[in-house]
């Protein structure tokens, strides 16, 4: 491997992976909280059913923003979202609401691919998702708990987008300063064949120099990877943020592969330095 090609070691199409990677992902939350502040806005016109057709609650042992269901309770909030319909209309606007809103995100289908019944259980809970696809009707009871638990799901999405934001900025820096060091080893490597045994010392310095570069570099994205996992909540299943992003690229780590490269790279050039430097003893 010669070290006069600043993309060889292939550190560079990591980042750049990592980089389209972010962008479709950006995009994706986007949509999603977009999706969800559109849906909010058709549930808080959507009206509430008080009853069930045999008049009791059909709410029973639902326990959302407001606690245990009461009849009573519901019948003095009946109709808070307007002229009530036929008993299950205000479910089915929800979820048609849902299905021409969340669900219709560009990506839905590649990423999620899911029935309602799964999706309102992965956003907002068991629980509430039974309300939603297994009562008789929309109770006053569901409506708070669904615009609490909607709010919470754009309030995530804030949150990703703000971490992405920050997970592209680490991406550009580190790579920017990798790319510094992929010049200054071209540099160091032109330099070998012709140099003195004084040049040649200089030169394994230097070398010594960028390898400590890379450590702080390494160092420091380790700490933005910690910093995601404590501003995010991601699942069980995802070891941290970039497992999440990058897990279809060439690299899982874009950045520390990209340095582990470049690692490689100059102990190469220090070895080949150190050969040329017994010869001109």
């Amino acid at each position: 491997m010669t070290a006069t090609d600043d993309a060889v070691d292939g550190s560079r199409a990591a980042l750049e992976d990592a980089r389209e990677a972010l962008r479709i992902e950006r995009r994706r939350v986007i949509d999603e909280r977009e999706a969800f502040r559109t849906f909010r806005g058709r549930v808080e016109s959507v009206s509430t059913e008080a009853t069930s057709p045999d008049g009791s609650s059909a709410a029973a042992g639902f326990r959302g923003v407001a606690g245990p269901a009461s009849g009573s309770g519901a019948a003095a909030d009946a109709g808070a979202g307007g002229p009530a319909g036929p008993p299950g209309s205000g479910l089915a606007a929800v979820r048609d609401a849902y299905a021409e809103t969340v669900m219709s995100v560009p990506h839905y289908e590649e990423e999620y691919d899911d029935t309602y019944e799964r999706s309102v259980a992965a956003e907002f809970g068991p629980e509430l998702a039974y309300a939603l696809t297994r009562s008789a009707g929309y109770h006053p009871e569901y409506e708070p708990a669904l615009i609490d638990a909607v709010e919470s799901a754009i309030e995530e999405r804030d949150r990703l987008v703000e971490r992405l934001e920050v997970e592209a900025d680490s991406i550009d820096r580190a790579g920017s300063r990798l790319a510094a060091i992929r010049r200054e080893i071209a540099t160091l490597d032109a330099a070998v064949p012709e140099g003195g045994f004084g040049a040649l010392d200089a030169c394994r310095a230097r070398a010594g120099v960028l390898v400590e570069d890379c450590d702080r570099i390494a160092a420091r994205r380790q700490r933005v990877i910690a910093e995601h996992g404590r501003d995010l909540r991601l699942g069980d299943d995802v070891a941290d943020l970039p497992t999440y992003l990058y897990q279809s690229t060439t690299a899982r780590y874009p950045v520390l592969s990209a340095v582990g490269s470049i690692g490689d790279r100059l102990d190469d050039l220090t070895r080949r330095i150190e050969r040329a430097m017994t010869r001109a003893r």
